[in-house]
């Protein structure tokens, strides 16, 4: 539990109440658990569609735009940072060393700003698209794509090295073998699974997360052969970057079912 605590701390801006004694070893093997930090946010994204949901001033695009500010802020936007420093040093067409040395810098470069951009315009016009085309509200959308999306960070920490000799992300890496791997996904579907029996969903949307995981694997070699392995930087990237492409499969899974 004390791990687990922590994977919060570091993963989100959600208030604690207690700070959790500072364990590495108990830090890492949490990683297993990061779907469950999905399902938080999940439904503390729905909990806000909800109460807005109930208000005069509800429209489709406000609310898709409230969700996406709200998800940002409750992870303190670290995986957006990571993100953007990610694109920052592979589209540099640098050396290894170099990327790695601009992924640190925190100043913002143009592919950073330039990914941030197209990631926030296709999120939203994706969830705007599901909701008002096809019925489907992005408050429940926005309930399941966070958990899928944290899977692929457990699955990049087990099939790549660390590229750094430390950093916070290795101890993630260090204790992620594939029996996390296999946990979380089970914790993944389930949910998943719960979620569509609950709001009537088509159980296709579940082909989505084995689609997902190869994805998210294609991305940690592709890394790996690019810099020689993941960083903290490249796991919030594979994270969001996940997180577009559930919603894209889950619009796309919905567009078939309809036909």
């Amino acid at each position: 539990m004390n791990g687990l605590a922590l994977l919060f701390r570091f993963m989100t801006r959600l208030p604690m109440g207690f700070e959790p004694e500072f364990d590495s070893d108990k830090l890492g093997k949490s990683m297993k658990f990061f779907p469950i930090v999905g399902m938080v946010i999940g439904i503390i994204n729905f909990l806000f569609f909800l109460l807005f949901a109930k208000t005069i001033i509800y429209s489709p695009m406000v609310m898709v735009v409230i969700l996406v500010i709200i998800e940002a802020i409750l992870t303190g936007g670290l995986h957006l940072d990571g993100l953007a420093d990610t694109f920052d040093g592979i589209f540099s067409y640098r050396s290894k060393q170099k990327m790695l040395e601009i992924m640190k810098d925190s100043r913002l470069g143009t592919n950073g700003g330039l990914v941030l951009t197209l990631y926030f315009i296709t999120k939203i016009a994706i969830l705007y698209e599901i909701e008002v085309f096809i019925g489907i509200p992005s408050g429940v959308i926005l309930l399941i794509a966070p958990v899928m999306a944290r899977l692929n960070s457990v699955i990049n920490c087990a099939s790549a090295p660390y590229a750094r000799p430390t950093g916070m992300g290795k101890t993630f890496v260090d204790h992620t073998n594939g029996t996390g791997v296999l946990i979380s996904t089970i914790l993944t579907g389930a949910f998943v699974w719960g979620v569509c029996r609950f709001f009537s969903l088509p159980y296709e949307i579940l082909v989505a997360i084995p689609i997902l995981m190869v994805l998210g694997y294609g991305f940690a070699k592709l890394i790996t052969r690019k810099i020689g392995g993941i960083t903290g930087d490249t796991l919030g990237a594979v994270l969001e970057l996940s997180e577009i492409i559930a919603i894209f499969l889950i619009y796309v899974v919905f567009k078939f079912t309809l036909i």
